[in-house]
């Protein structure tokens, strides 16, 4: 197909060719009506030779008719699909960040090593989430890899190219003189793929585990001069082991590789949500001060909320064992749950003073706040305990009261490769503190950013919402786009600090030694934003 730069189909003005792959010839396009940037692919003719036209069109049509039905935050939508001279394309929303090809040619390019296992975890985490949806619909990527996963502007990973595979050749042959035409990237191709036949979700799971490889590695497992000669190593060489290549890499790592690469498909995990869950606790068991710092590179450290919860969804402390931490990196917050409208109501006398450690020495004395009347009427002052509430007047934030004691931090009852810094259980003492019942709102952000130090969010839209930041519809709901630094500069000006783990796992246990703040059930979309259903 000659170049199409400067050319027109129909609303879409061709600008630059973005790239060119093994199925597809990726253009950047000005959709004139809708007045933004866009990609079109366009299937490679040589792909599809051979066969009739109009039965390789009526294919593409059924499958991009499927793939546009696919929901999902971190799957790149198609917006249209047609054919050009005979060739057929499709239409999906353009992504600036590039794709994770690009970031880890750049990594290697720059000897920056491979990636930390969490950091890689918890980009691929959210490609496991669009997987499964997809699988629960019936539909199997059949190739996944770095160049078919995306990234926003802010960094969020993107899956691309469902069913394109299917389209250029849509029955897998047993002839092994053409493996590897038109039914997947060789190096990321399960054994199952390789022998042809029916294939599975299991395929997806060993693709996304080759990924998932290559990046805390720095390379693929199995490579060869000829696609032959990568198909036998495939189907028979056990699996490199990854410590070989990176020394650093935990043994329990090391398990999660083994599992979803083992040869038979029965053997890997049994499903999508499994692998899902394993890199979600490989992403945020870590919960130490030093894992934090790789969100600021272009790799998000946790994937942002997908979408807008209403204000009145039941507030919680935090996320108990294991999870204290996720909201700091995505959410500029003191402590807290879902967000919902604070009221500053009149304090009876002046409030405990926060600190720059939100600590005290000893419990101090606070009012409860009184009914505000025409004449304002003081109620009884209670003694501080847990549960005492009063609104800090930096930003209106109703704060909860936490005694000092001892409390049982840890468990022992969680396997160490789904958390480790979780055991042994231990006892620590804290003294008095205050803690945040709900998540910072947008309100409350943004006085910070009018009247004091901080700085707005990069991104002032969400994933379901263009604009949000700075939408009046939104202002009680929690901001995001906001760093663990930018949390930080919103804590000191409202006269705390970001809590320790260990203050946030008390305030999240209560009085009963609950694992989470709700009690000891486990998480559901009913009781909290889980599994990044957000």
């Amino acid at each position: 197909m000659a170049s199409l730069i400067g050319q027109s189909l129909g609303r879409y003005h061709i600008l630059e060719q973005l790239g060119e792959g093994g199925m597809a010839t990726i253009y950047k396009a000005y959709d004139t009506r809708l007045e933004t940037d866009v990609a079109i692919k366009f299937i490679l003719p040589q792909k599809l030779s051979g066969e009739n036209s109009d039965t390789v069109l009526k294919r593409f049509k059924n499958e991009a008719q499927k793939t546009a039905g696919l929901d999902h935050p971190n799957i790149i939508p198609v917006i249209d699909y047609g054919e050009y001279e005979g060739t057929p394309y499709l239409v999906m929303k353009y992504m600036p960040g590039g794709t994770l090809k690009q970031l880890l040619a750049d990594r290697l390019k720059k000897r920056d090593g491979p990636y930390p296992y969490q950091q890689a975890a918890a980009l691929l985490a959210p490609i496991a989430r669009a997987l499964e949806l997809a699988h629960h619909e019936g539909i199997i990527h059949r190739d996944v890899k770095p160049s078919n996963i995306l990234l926003t502007k802010s960094g969020q990973p993107m899956l691309t190219d469902f069913g394109v595979a299917k389209i250029v050749n849509p029955e897998y042959t047993r002839d092994r003189t053409s493996l590897g035409v038109g039914i997947g990237t060789p190096e990321y191709m399960a054994p199952e793929q390789w022998e042809g036949g029916e294939i599975d979700g299991r395929a997806d799971i060993y693709a996304l585990g080759i990924v998932f490889y290559e990046m805390i590695t720095g390379r693929v497992p199995f490579t060869a001069d000829t696609v032959p000669a990568i198909a036998a190593k495939v189907l028979r060489d056990p699996l490199p082991r990854p410590r070989f290549f990176c020394k650093d890499i935990p043994e329990f790592v090391e398990k999660v590789l083994f599992k979803s690469l083992m040869k038979d498909p029965k053997d890997r995990y049994p499903d999508m949500a499994a692998f899902a869950n394993t890199l979600e606790k490989l992403a945020f068991g870590n919960k130490s001060k030093k894992g934090l710092g790789w969100w600021k590179q272009k790799i998000p450290s946790a994937p942002k909320r997908r979408e807008i919860l209403p204000p009145h969804k039941k507030a919680f402390l935090s996320w108990g064992i294991g999870l204290g931490l996720i909201g700091l990196i995505g959410l500029s917050l003191l402590i807290g749950g879902l967000a919902k409208s604070s009221t500053v109501g009149l304090l009876a006398t002046q409030p405990p003073t926060l600190t720059s450690t939100s600590t005290f020495t000893s419990a101090p004395t606070s009012t409860s706040t009184p009914e505000v009347t025409a004449t304002p009427t003081v109620t009884a002052t209670p003694e501080l305990g847990i549960g005492s509430q009063w609104i800090r007047p930096a930003d209106g934030m109703e704060m909860m009261y936490v005694p000092a004691g001892e409390f049982i931090m840890g468990s022992n009852d969680i396997l160490p490769f789904q958390y480790p810094n979780t055991q042994p259980a231990h006892t620590v003492y804290l003294d008095a503190f205050w803690i945040d019942k709900t998540e910072v709102t947008t309100r409350m952000y943004i006085k910070c950013t009018t009247t004091g130090p901080c700085q707005p969010p990069n991104n002032i839209s969400s994933n379901t919402h263009s604009t949000y930041y700075n939408n009046s519809q939104f202002l009680d709901y929690p901001v995001i786009f906001v760093g663990w630094d930018d949390a930080n500069v919103y804590c000191e000006w409202a006269g705390g600090r970001l809590p320790s783990e260990a203050e946030w796992e008390k305030a999240a246990r209560g009085n009963d030694e609950r694992l989470y703040p709700w009690g000891s059930s486990i998480p559901n979309m009913d009781i909290l934003n889980f599994n990044f259903y957000w």
